[in-house]
């Protein structure tokens, strides 16, 4: 699972810092909205886009070898990204990043599912991810106060040095199955409509969160917060967060999936409204706890859904996928919104859109129990075979 963690990080970063990388970019080079929204998107959307191409051959591949080439690439480019100041370059230079960090997050999706209770796994992985983002995050803020974007890509880049090593920790072969522990679904079609709907929520989910987070940094500095408080800040929000992941980590299951997706998007449409509506920074602050806590509660349930749906890792690694491709499109999404309208526009476009979610989420849940998928993770006791890596599990 360590293994697993690493890639969850340098497959996420790229949205998990989202709001300081972007005005990073408006601060260093002077880019506007729309110009800064294209570079995340494509960066995201990059890291979408291979994890959805890979996802039907992931039980052919070398797990570890997969996310080591990813992991080797993504830090190449990003030390490459330092020295870059002309827009089209930095474009360029992100979006191969995307894919390597692309490669990193297949390599971990093909995991999910494997897992007994993907809903609880899910969440331990957020959780202790979550921990290592309020660092990140906490001293991105310092370092695009001192040293702009090169600062950032810095960071980056020391971040893939450090998880580099854990990747060693997954599986050296491709992962097989027994036909004992296959999971074959009784009706095919059905589960394609439910895997469908599953990523569809995902999707749309995601690009709530995406609209909320990509430009909260710059909410913040309209409100006169300055750029290290508000790295305080959007740390402090992933403490919050900490704990919506802690729940899915410690009850898994338990809970029935409903209640946290349907809270979670509730909050995070809520957050949207006053981080981007409100002249208190207080306000801001809170609805920026309450945003984190939202997305980390119902995300874990999810993934987890999804991942239950086939025992190859297929639609785990579509979900991540289709839930990065949401990430990516929100930020130019929300760079349109602004430049065409304001920053309140969006704070209301993001409300109605996770309005949206709560009712699908409805649908979802119960197409789900129609289909008894909870019943379909295999006999207890036989948990299924994962190859080891030679230098541990």
């Amino acid at each position: 699972m360590i293994g697993a963690l690493a890639g969850i990080n340098l497959g996420n970063i790229a949205i998990f810092t989202a709001p300081i990388y972007i005005g990073s970019l408006m601060d260093s080079f002077g880019f506007t909205e729309n110009q800064t929204g294209l570079i995340s998107t494509l960066e995201i959307g990059a890291v979408a886009v291979t994890c959805l191409l890979l996802s039907r051959w992931l039980g052919s591949f070398s797990l570890q070898k997969l996310a080591m080439t990813g992991a080797i690439a993504t830090l190449i480019i990003n030390v490459i990204t330092i020295s870059l100041n002309d827009y089209v370059s930095i474009l360029l230079s992100r979006t191969l990043a995307g894919v390597g960090a692309g490669l990193c997050l297949a390599a971990t999706s093909a995991l999910l599912s494997r897992m007994k209770d993907p809903d609880q796994i899910v969440g331990i992985m957020l959780a202790v991810n979550t921990v290592i983002m309020v660092i990140v995050i906490g001293v991105l803020g310092y370092v695009k106060a001192a040293w702009q974007f090169p600062g950032i890509m810095a960071v980056f880049a020391i971040n893939v040095i450090v998880f580099l090593p854990l990747l060693l920790l997954l599986p050296s072969q491709p992962l097989k199955h027994s036909r004992a522990n296959r999971r074959e679904p009784s009706a095919p079609d059905h589960r394609l409509g439910l895997g469908i709907l599953g990523v569809s929520l995902l999707f749309l989910f995601c690009t709530v969160e995406g609209g909320v987070w990509a430009f909260a940094e710059r909410s913040g500095s309209n409100l006169g917060i300055a750029d290290g408080d508000i790295g305080l800040l959007l740390a402090t929000a992933q403490v919050a967060g900490l704990a919506g992941a802690i729940i899915a980590a410690v009850w898994g299951s338990k809970i029935p999936r409903l209640y946290p997706i349907v809270i979670g998007s509730g909050l995070m449409g809520l957050a949207g409204l006053f981080i981007y509506q409100t002249d208190s920074q207080l306000i801001y602050g809170l609805f920026l706890g309450a945003f984190s806590f939202g997305f980390f509660i119902a995300f874990p349930y999810m993934i987890g859904a999804c991942a239950r749906l086939d025992a190859d890792g297929r639609w785990a690694a579509r979900a991540n996928g289709i839930n990065l491709l949401g990430g990516a499109i929100a930020p130019i999404i929300a760079a349109l919104i602004i430049t065409s309208s304001d920053y309140q526009a969006l704070g209301t476009f993001c409300f109605c859109l996770a309005g949206f979610c709560m009712v699908l989420a409805v649908i979802f849940n119960r197409e789900l129990n129609k289909a008894n998928i909870n019943d379909e993770l295999g006999p207890p006791g036989k948990p299924i075979s994962i190859p080891q890596s030679k230098f541990g599990t």
